[in-house]
């Protein structure tokens, strides 16, 4: 085996050699005897034509060219039609802003049933905040906790007291993907 692997290494090194030997050495024709190098020979000439030419001017300004851009960034996916509202502000990143109380608690950030039902609640219900108040500063992307409160307690009205909260928090986080596309689109930027 390890013949093999110094035979090998060694092979390989003489090729590497030989190749940077054979491109130091002055005066020799790179191209080899009948290549076809002249666009006149090239069977594929007006390929190369047709891709090198300027693609066709739709006389769009600059300004038309964004506005498409943006119009096909949050535009919804083919079959669904979205009437989304027009934001009333300029976008902040939820990151910068200040939370709630009930946020930072132990019991909402605990590794428990009840803290990741909190938590999917909640981002549903920030979601749904942005784009009922068409804010999207920090005012209308941090959501009184209330209402996730209000929303528990329905839940456990309808279900009783031991309602699946792993379950029932998945439901309201992928109802708040489908918002928080919306919410992006109305805000045009990340939530």
């Amino acid at each position: 085996m390890k013949k093999r692997m110094i035979l090998g290494g060694t092979a390989l090194l003489a090729v590497l050699g030989a190749v940077a030997v054979a491109q130091m050495r002055p005066g020799e024709d790179p191209a080899p005897e009948g290549l076809v190098t002249q666009a006149d020979d090239n069977p594929f000439a007006g390929l190369d034509e047709m891709f090198n030419e300027p693609g066709p001017d739709l006389g769009m300004t600059e300004e038309d060219v964004q506005a498409e851009d943006d119009y096909l960034r949050i535009s919804p996916p083919a079959g669904e039609t979205v009437d989304l509202p027009e934001a009333l502000t300029e976008n902040v990143f939820y990151e910068t802003c200040t939370k709630v109380p009930e946020v930072n608690t132990a019991e909402y950030e605990g590794k428990t049933d009840e803290g990741y039902a909190s938590r999917m609640i909640y981002t549903y219900v920030l979601m749904q905040h942005t784009l009922d108040s068409r804010d999207c500063t920090c005012v209308g992307k941090v959501a009184p906790f209330a209402e996730v409160r209000k929303i528990k307690e329905q839940i456990a009205a309808e279900h009783g007291e031991d309602w699946n909260r792993y379950q029932l928090g998945d439901d309201y986080f992928s109802q708040s993907r489908t918002l928080r596309d919306q919410v992006e689109a109305m805000c045009g930027g990340k939530f």
